[in-house]
């Protein structure tokens, strides 16, 4: 996984913006969505479209995309749904929903689009279950600090999770309880 450089109280951060998110639901949202990916992870830009369409035809996955005042998709993030395999190691990570990717273009970063793009997706996730999950890498400082508004927590550093290679000292799985339904986790709070 690739991220950018992070500095949590630049003295130069660009204003917030009136940004918009909505479910993708227009065939054009995949096509600058994987511009969008392709750049940022230095991928063939065909591949990145192969992959958004895939994403968006498995069942119960979505696309949320951003969009500028402009009419502009500027950034997009994923929701997946992941089973966990029968025959799976027990440190394999739980099925349920993940939040996934999100790329913004570098115009329109720290001006608030992931924080509307990541409410978004858990307001989608709450909707249909009663936690939500993600990976990230533990020197991702940026990610770690944008999903503990949202209620995430640690739950374990020691979790495999299938075709998911983690750059660096490794990943964290973490872990957003909606309600008392929710599975608990080492990182959960008491009660």
């Amino acid at each position: 996984m690739r991220y950018v450089p992070y500095d949590a109280s630049p003295r130069d951060k660009p204003p917030r913006m009136a940004i918009a998110v909505r479910l993708s639901d227009r065939p054009q949202d995949l096509i600058v969505c994987a511009r969008l990916s392709a750049e940022y992870n230095g991928e063939e830009e065909r591949a990145a479209l192969v992959n958004a369409q895939q994403h968006v035809n498995k069942p119960r996955n979505a696309l949320f995309v951003a969009v500028a005042p402009t009419d502009e998709v500027v950034g997009y993030a994923r929701v997946s749904w992941v089973n966990r395999a029968v025959d799976a190691a027990a440190n394999a990570a739980p099925k349920g929903y993940y939040l996934g990717g999100m790329v913004i273009d570098e115009r329109f970063r720290r001006r608030g689009v992931g924080t509307r793009l990541t409410a978004a997706r858990m307001k989608f996730i709450r909707a249909r279950a009663p936690q939500a999950w993600y990976l990230v890498n533990q020197d991702n400082q940026a990610s770690i600090d944008l999903h503990v508004p949202h209620g995430f927590h640690e739950a374990t550093r020691d979790f495999t999770f299938p075709g998911v290679i983690l750059d660096g000292p490794g990943g964290i799985l973490c872990h957003a309880r909606f309600d008392g339904r929710a599975d608990t986790c080492p990182g959960c709070a008491p009660g």
